[in-house]
């Protein structure tokens, strides 16, 4: 799918930040790149403020600047998330052959990059086996060996990672309020704390999965069977919601924070089972109802 692409201020990363503005500066630009980095860390707002960098045409920023990734789909009451087809490379391709407006960069932005299926990766390799000098291409990724060895080698990385406490209230407006809360969510990675400035019921959902998190530990068969459900239906916010547990885990294994019934050494074993259970969903057709019961039954 195809976006219209958006810039807003990035939160931690500076060093990374700054050496991208050297490259455009320096117009030692490189035909692509592969912005790494775990989730929430601001891999893909880094990667659009490199693109607008290169692109440097305001007026023309939505033809010179192109955006792909991953569509939804709905099935049987499932929202999931599609894998990035040939059809969206080939759209791709037939874009890039028109000349840019006011004959400058176009820069292409591929998020979640892994989600590319092997045809439209080897699609994909062909755009880079024979670059336009006028053409740039951003891959936005998680998991590198999700892609083709052949694909890496052509691209230079760009590695984001978690950055401190420090980092994220540096870039905070002072008179921010929930600083703390902010802080605790976004556990060093500067998207995360992006998306408290831009909705305020960001916190509020935390607070709300915590609270089912909290109510799992102590519920009954029955209770953990209805979440199941419910939380099967919308498989495209599962990562999230996992990761917000996962913060609360690691709170508990390191001992900062105290949940009845949730020993440091129980957190570990149910870390383990979370990213085996997201794994299964993620990469087979298991019925994702019955993953999330199984995993539900071990916390």
């Amino acid at each position: 799918m195809f976006y219209a692409a958006c810039f807003m201020q990035i939160i931690g990363n500076q060093k990374i930040i700054k050496l991208l503005e050297r490259i455009v500066a320096k117009k030692s630009i490189a035909n692509a790149y592969l912005f790494l980095g775990p989730t929430g860390v601001g891999k893909l707002e880094a990667a659009l403020f490199f693109a607008k960098k290169i692109v440097n045409n305001t007026e023309a920023i939505d033809s010179n600047l192109i955006m792909i990734a991953p569509e939804t789909e709905e099935k049987n009451g499932v929202i999931k998330k599609r894998d990035i087809k040939i059809e969206a490379i080939r759209e791709l391709q037939h874009q890039l052959s028109l000349t840019s407006t006011g004959g400058g960069y176009k820069a292409v932005v591929i998020d979640e990059a892994e989600r590319l299926n092997v045809t439209a990766q080897n699609a994909l390799l062909k755009t880079l086996e024979e670059p336009n000098a006028q053409v740039v291409l951003i891959l936005v990724a998680q998991n590198e060996r999700k892609l083709l060895p052949t694909i890496i080698s052509r691209c230079q990385k760009i590695k984001l990672g978690l950055v401190s406490d420090s980092e994220i209230v540096n870039g905070l407006p002072q008179n921010m309020v929930n600083k703390d809360d902010i802080i605790f969510w976004s556990a060093g990675r500067g998207e995360v704390a992006q998306s408290f400035l831009r909705d305020p019921q960001e916190l509020e959902y935390r607070r709300e999965i915590k609270k089912d998190f909290l109510t799992l530990t102590a519920g009954s068969i029955g209770e953990r069977f209805a979440l199941a459900e419910k939380w099967s239906k919308d498989t495209s916010d599962l990562p999230k919601k996992m990761d917000i547990w996962t913060i609360l885990l690691r709170q508990v294994m390191l001992d900062k924070i105290k949940i009845k019934q949730l020993s440091p050494a129980k957190a570990l074993l149910v870390l383990e089972a979370m990213a085996s259970s997201m794994k299964q969903i993620k990469e087979t057709n298991a019925n994702t109802k019955l993953v999330l019961e199984n995993l539900f039954l071990k916390i």
